[in-house]
């Protein structure tokens, strides 16, 4: 059973690479995906083997895990927008049934991915993974970091895991990142509000090999790992490449960060009594991690498990607008 692989979030951006390389490795790949969920089918075709129900579903969650020797802990509300108990229950509670249930049928290590949003990136010049989670009101961070405090507690009563905290993930499959932008960049609805804000980039082949690293090096039990590729790149630099791929005009307009933020917030306010759930243009937490500061120090990953980044940024970039543009640009906008 060690080579039978539990990936929750399997049909998410993030898992379904996951998927790709374990079946790649040879691994037995166990999928749990909601039910009805257009995903399940091309996965069977694939040779996965699917328990339908999500991380709020104790038995499903039972029926994932019992008998892997290995688990991807990649599901996750990502969106920063949504009813807050959503995000309790799936990113906080979900954790906790997972780890539960591997401390249950003792999984040989869970690799729980969380995120770089449990840092206050936004506001410090530098980050490591000794720097201090920093909740701040905010949906998808705080829930990220109390998912990621629910592994650490498991970890004290006995469970093998490994932490990774990815920066902003690119790659094709992206249904965050470029298309958002890219759909604001071809309407015309973009602008910044922090010059020269640091994106902090991570191609998702370069995550997915530092999963497998985290999955399978003894070195990695009871760590944490930043993930970034370490290559510069600023808001307006990256905006400047959608728009030249996409064939529109880059953003020009510079607005002032608190100006911005303060409409982010009167933005939400008015969504929210209007009982919509659709996103708003902006929201604050939009706001914050793209005016991110802090240089991401991936020393640690590098020196302990060798990792490096194969896919250059460059490299990255175009095969990640190679597959923008073969989307339909009406399904850019998806959250």
């Amino acid at each position: 059973m060690e080579r039978t692989v539990l990936v929750t979030g399997a049909s998410g951006f993030i898992g379904s690479h996951l998927v790709d390389r374990c079946l790649l490795e040879g691994y037995a790949v166990r999928a749990l995906v909601r039910k009805g969920n257009p995903a399940i089918a091309a996965l069977r075709r694939a040779g996965v083997e699917v328990v339908e129900g999500d991380v709020r579903d104790d038995a499903a969650v039972d029926d994932g895990v019992k008998g892997c020797g290995l688990v991807f802990h990649a599901a996750a509300i990502t969106s920063d927008w949504g009813p807050m108990q959503d995000f309790v229950d799936i990113n906080v509670g979900g954790t906790r049934r997972v780890c539960d249930a591997a401390l249950r049928y003792r999984v040989g290590r869970v690799v729980h991915i969380s995120s770089f949003e449990c840092f206050a990136h936004y506001r410090l010049d530098r980050i490591d993974e000794k720097s201090p989670y920093a909740p701040r009101g905010a949906s998808y961070a705080d829930t990220k970091i109390g998912s990621t405090v629910e592994a650490w507690a498991a970890s004290k009563r006995g469970l093998e895991l490994c932490v990774l905290h990815p920066v902003w993930v690119y790659g094709p499959r992206d249904r965050t990142l470029f298309p958002l932008l890219a759909d604001g960049i071809r309407r015309g609805q973009m602008f910044y509000w922090s010059r020269n804000a640091r994106m902090s980039l991570v191609y998702i082949d370069n995550l997915v090999d530092l999963c497998m690293l985290a999955a399978t090096r003894p070195e990695a039990s009871g760590e944490a790992f930043l993930a970034c590729d370490d290559e510069a790149m600023t808001f307006e630099g990256l905006c400047e490449r959608i728009a030249a791929g996409i064939g529109s005009s880059p953003p020009f307009l510079h607005l002032p960060y608190g100006l911005v933020h303060a409409l982010a917030g009167a933005m939400e306010w008015a969504f929210r009594t209007a009982g919509s759930s659709t996103r708003p243009l902006l929201t604050r937490q939009a706001v914050e991690v793209l005016a991110s500061r802090a240089v991401v120090d991936v020393s640690k990953a590098r020196d302990l498990l060798g990792w490096r980044s194969a896919v250059p940024q460059e490299e990255g970039i175009r095969r990640t607008l190679d597959w923008l543009k073969a989307v339909d640009s009406r399904e850019w906008k998806m959250k």
